[in-house]
C-alpha cells in the first residue's frame, strides 16, 4: 500500500516513519493534496497537520475528489481531525478523540488546535501550547484532585481567552495567579503538568498512523456514492494551483503557464489556438454536440501514431511528461473529436468552397501565403513543361496508398488516415487527394531529374569551359 501522510508539528517525522513506511510531507495546504493524488497515485491518504493563516487551508473538495477516486482519507489530530470531522459523511475515516469531540460537537472552534511552531529546517518546534492539549491536562488535574471544577473551569477560561500563538502553561499560571488563585494550588498544578502534561495531538497522530497501517491489510471498502461537483473554484484549484515535480524541482500549473507566456516562442499562435479550441467546445455544448467513442477512440489513435506513442510504457512516460492523467488525456481526445466532428459539418456546410478561403487566410496571417504560392505555381510551372499532356489515367496502376507513403516520406506532411484527412484538408473526395498527389509526385521526380541533368553536365564540362574566376 502506497500511504501519503501530511505531518509537522504534532509528531517529528522520523518517530513517525519508524512507525509507519509512508511517503510525509509538510503540513497540508490548499492544493496540496491534488498534487500529492496525481503525484504519487496513493491509496490512502492521512491528514494531520495543515497550515492556515501564512496559507490557505487544504479545501475540503480535495478531500472529496480523493474519496471520489477511491482513495481512503484519514484525519486525525489538528487539520486532520477538522477536515475529516466535517466530511466523514462522504468516507473520511476520523480517528482519535480530538477528531471524535469536533464530530460530537464537543469542539467547534478551529483555534482548539492551533499553535505557533518553527519551520520545517528546525523541526516544527512548537512555540505554543495548543488548546486541546490544556483542556485535556487540566481534565486529568481535575481527576487527580489536583484542581476543583471551578478552577478547571476558569483555568481552561483564560486559556480559551488568549490568542492561540501566546498560549503556554507559563502564561496561563501567570494569569493564574494575577486572579488571585492561592499560590500552593498553582505550584501543585505546575507539578502536575510538568510531571503528567497530555499532548493530545501526538496521541492522536500516532493512532492515525496505526490506523493506516491496519488498512494496508483490511479490504479495500466500496467506492463512496456521491459525484463531486467540478465548481468554476475546484477547476480553478486542480488546473492552476495543482503543483507538479520536473527535475525534483514543485511548479504550479499556473506557473508553467506562465513560464510559457512569458518564454516560449510563438507563445501568441498557441494561445489563439488554444481558445479557438476551448471556444469550439463551447459551442458544441451550445449545439448539444455529442461524438461517439468510436469517434474518440479514433482520436486517441491518430494522435498516439502521429507521435509514435504506440507502445504502452512509451505512452505512459508521455503522459508523466506532460502531467496527465489517462482519464484526462481521454478527455483531451474527446475535445478534438468534437472540434473535428464540428470541422467537418463547416467544411460541408461551406461546399463547394470548402476550407479554400479559411486556410488561405490562415497563412496569410501567418506570413506563409506568399512563399506558399510561389511554390505551388513552380510546381504548376514544371507539370506543364514535364507532363503537357497528362492524363490521370494512365497512372491507375499506381496503388493510393504507395502514393500516401511517398508523399509522407519526402514531405512534412502527415496523414495517417487519408480518407478522413482528405475532407478535413478540404478536398472534396478522395479520388481529387489522388491526383494532387500524382501530381506532387510527378512534380517532385521531375525537378530530381532536372537537377540531375544539371550535376551531370557541370561534372562532364571539359576543363577549358569551366568558369575562370575573375581577377581583383
Amino acid at each position: 500500500m502506497r500511504a501519503v501522510v501530511f505531518l509537522g508539528p504534532s509528531l517529528p517525522v522520523a518517530e513517525a516513519a519508524r512507525r509507519l513506511d509512508a511517503i510525509y510531507l509538510p503540513p497540508a495546504r490548499q492544493a496540496d493534496v491534488l498534487s500529492a493524488m496525481t503525484r504519487y497515485h496513493p491509496d490512502a491518504i492521512g491528514i494531520v497537520d495543515g497550515e492556515f493563516g501564512q496559507s490557505l487551508s487544504v479545501w475540503h473538495k480535495e478531500i472529496l475528489y480523493a474519496l471520489e477516486q477511491g482513495v481512503q482519507v484519514f484525519g486525525a489530530s489538528s487539520m486532520g481531525a477538522l477536515r475529516a470531522a466535517e466530511t466523514d459523511c462522504f468516507g473520511t475515516i476520523g480517528v482519535g478523540r480530538i477528531y471524535r469531540m469536533y464530530a460530537s460537537g464537543e469542539l467547534t472552534d478551529d483555534d482548539e488546535v492551533a499553535l505557533a511552531h518553527g519551520h520545517d529546517e528546525h523541526g516544527y518546534v512548537n512555540l505554543s501550547e495548543p488548546l486541546v492539549n490544556i483542556r485535556a491536562t487540566l481534565a486529568d488535574a481535575r481527576e487527580a484532585g489536583i484542581v476543583d471544577a471551578a478552577l478547571h473551569d476558569q483555568l481552561v477560561a483564560i486559556a480559551k481567552g488568549t490568542f492561540f500563538p501566546e498560549r503556554s502553561y507559563a502564561g496561563l499560571l501567570a494569569a493564574a495567579a494575577e486572579r488571585g488563585v492561592a499560590p500552593g494550588v498553582l505550584a501543585g498544578l505546575r507539578d502536575f503538568v510538568a510531571a503528567h502534561r497530555r499532548d493530545l495531538k501526538r496521541e492522536d497522530a500516532l493512532a492515525l498512523l496505526d490506523a493506516l497501517r491496519d488498512f494496508a491489510g483490511a479490504p479495500r471498502p466500496s467506492r463512496p456514492d456521491f459525484v463531486l461537483s467540478r465548481t468554476g473554484y475546484f477547476e480553478g484549484l486542480y488546473h492552476r494551483d495543482r503543483q507538479v515535480y520536473h527535475g525534483d524541482a514543485p511548479v504550479s500549473l499556473a506557473g508553467v503557464a506562465s513560464h510559457a507566456a512569458l518564454h516560449t516562442a510563438g507563445f501568441n499562435a498557441l494561445n489563439f489556438a488554444a481558445l479557438n479550441r476551448a471556444l469550439v467546445t463551447v459551442l458544441a455544448d451550445m449545439l448539444d454536440v455529442e461524438v461517439t467513442d468510436e469517434a474518440r477512440a479514433a482520436e486517441s489513435r491518430r494522435f498516439r501514431l502521429e507521435r509514435q506513442l504506440t507502445d504502452e510504457t512509451t505512452f505512459a512516460d508521455w503522459l508523466a511528461r506532460n502531467d496527465l492523467e489517462r482519464a484526462e488525456f481521454e478527455a483531451l481526445m474527446a475535445e478534438l473529436a468534437v472540434c473535428r466532428s464540428l470541422h467537418r459539418w463547416l467544411i460541408l456546410r461551406k461546399w463547394p468552397e470548402y476550407s479554400t478561403k479559411f486556410v488561405l487566410d490562415e497563412l496569410r496571417l501567418a506570413g506563409r501565403y506568399p512563399a506558399t504560392a510561389r511554390a505551388a505555381a513552380a510546381q504548376e510551372r514544371v507539370l506543364a513543361e514535364q507532363h503537357p499532356f497528362f492524363r490521370e489515367t494512365d497512372f491507375s496502376h499506381v496503388p493510393m496508398r504507395d502514393l500516401v507513403v511517398d508523399h509522407m516520406r519526402a514531405t512534412p506532411c502527415r496523414m495517417y488516415d487519408y480518407d478522413a484527412w482528405a475532407e478535413e484538408a478540404g478536398f472534396p473526395k478522395s479520388s481529387d487527394l489522388r491526383l494532387d498527389l500524382l501530381r506532387s509526385r510527378l512534380a517532385r521526380e521531375a525537378m530530381a531529374r532536372t537537377a540531375g541533368e544539371l550535376a551531370h553536365a557541370l561534372v562532364d564540362r571539359p576543363a577549358s569551359e569551366a568558369p575562370t574566376p575573375a581577377a581583383t
